[in-house]
């Protein structure tokens, strides 16, 4: 294969696959340090033709158009390098991970470990790879900066009774300029699809709290941020799972959430009610011609936007459900075509700028008093390509990289970031790049 002659130079070598939207920093910080000769770069994707127009003809930098879904593609790549970086979407993770232990080869992920990449921890260790995963922001950034705290609070002989972590991609306030306070940064079809694969699970008041995802938005709390702007919070996932992850066994509440401008989750309930996210059916090609048949279709011919909030009809109106404008002639799920309409409505413009928004809350007992610690993170992205999310969700792999190579991490299998081994170089990297945190205490 023609890519077998990229590596000429004995240098430390690493692979990229998948380059999207969100991988925009950790590419240029890759680049970047192959110029400086630290390593040689090889970024894989279905598409690098925009990367090769800004990369293209750099020493040690290679841009190879192929499919990561073909094995015979993988191994090639694989088999020839030191570490291998994997932006793909997270069902793919898995078979990377497999070939990169058979290949003796470290492996980093953004996204959370799944049963059957967990399942190959002993193998990991026994050939002695790091399989290091959820690197992003969400997870990620919230495991190192929360695990900071925790483990500095139980040294000081604090006793923590509580704790909530909020993280939001959202949009700007100069850039806010439609109803719902959002526009894309990342993945359209996990924004689509938020919530959706099971019930959402916390504890509060020390008890199992299950909530369906009917219902999920709206079970909403308001969360304010060291910016000191209201938020929308709703739970996310199997927050229950992390009480031992996170050695918060004891805690009264335990909960982590995604947070949204004051009133999306009122009109996105909407939209979850009414089956406008169902992923399930697909519609029949050339069914309906315009978005107003579809919603028709799904409210039925009684139904009058006029009996709704006005706050959610108007959000409704906005983003035109209602309205004549076409569909795609294809054979699409309701959640595939309003994924194409939001794509149009929510794009980020030339100037716009993105903003992520993090918060955790600790609830603590320290010599007979109660207090709260907050700890909020809000960061906005330069532009409508150098983005926050992009920056959050690159920069720990990126800065994980160098220490890996550095020599910093002895750790070895299927790992997350959630010991001092990991956090405490990773958040000093992160403080050092502008990705930092406020804290607050408050005494009850």
């Amino acid at each position: 294969m023609v890519w077998l002659t990229l590596f000429a130079m004995e240098t430390k070598k690493i692979i990229l696959f998948g380059a999207g939207r969100s991988a925009r920093h950790l590419v240029s910080f890759l680049v970047e340090g192959a110029l400086e000769g630290k390593w040689s770069v090889v970024v894989a994707d279905t598409n690098v033709s925009h990367w090769i127009e800004e990369y293209g003809g750099l020493n040690q930098v290679h841009f190879i158009s192929g499919d990561a879904t073909n094995a015979e593609f993988r191994h090639e790549l694989i088999a020839h390098s030191s570490l291998v970086i994997s932006m793909l979407p997270a069902f793919m993770h898995a078979e990377v991970v497999k070939d990169c232990i058979n290949f003796h080869v470290h492996v980093f992920t953004p996204s959370y470990v799944s049963a059957e990449v967990n399942a190959m921890h002993e193998l990991a260790l026994q050939e002695g790879i790091l399989v290091l995963n959820e690197m992003g922001v969400d997870p990620g950034i919230d495991h190192i900066s929360a695990m900071e705290i925790i483990h500095r609070l139980k040294s000081q002989g604090a006793e923590i009774t509580s704790f909530e972590s909020y993280t939001g991609g959202l949009v700007a306030p100069a850039s806010d300029d439609n109803l719902w306070g959002y526009k894309i940064s990342w993945n359209p079809r996990n924004i689509i699809l938020a919530g959706s694969s099971g019930h959402a699970m916390y504890r509060e008041n020390n008890k199992l709290r299950m909530v369906p995802y009917y219902k999920l938005f709206d079970e909403v709390e308001t969360v304010v941020a060291s910016d000191g702007v209201r938020y929308d919070a709703y739970p996310n996932r199997n927050s229950v799972h992390y009480l031992e992850l996170y050695g918060l066994e004891k805690v009264n509440k335990l909960v982590r959430g995604t947070l949204r401008k004051q009133g999306y989750c009122k009109g996105w309930s909407f939209l979850v009610k009414n089956g406008f996210v169902n992923d399930d059916t697909k519609i029949p090609a050339g069914e309906f011609s315009t978005w107003a048949e579809l919603s028709e279709s799904l409210l039925g011919l009684n139904f009058s936007i006029n009996n709704e909030d006005k706050e959610v009809s108007d959000m409704l109106n906005e983003i035109g459900i209602f309205s004549n404008e076409p569909l795609k002639n294809e054979e699409l799920t309701c959640a595939q075509h309003l994924q194409q309409l939001l794509e149009r409505k929510w794009v980020l413009k030339e100037g716009d700028r993105d903003m992520i928004v993090m918060v955790h809350k600790f609830g603590y007992t320290f010599q007979g008093k109660n207090h709260v610690l907050t700890s909020s993170m809000v960061l906005e992205g330069d532009d409508e390509f150098k983005t926050a999310m992009s920056k959050t969700v690159g920069m720990p792999i990126a800065f994980a990289v160098n220490r890996l190579f550095n020599g910093d991490f002895s750790s070895r299998g299927v790992q997350i970031p959630v010991t001092a081994e990991f956090y405490v170089p990773l958040l000093q990297d992160l403080h050092n790049y502008g990705i930092s945190f406020v804290e607050t205490i408050e005494e009850l």
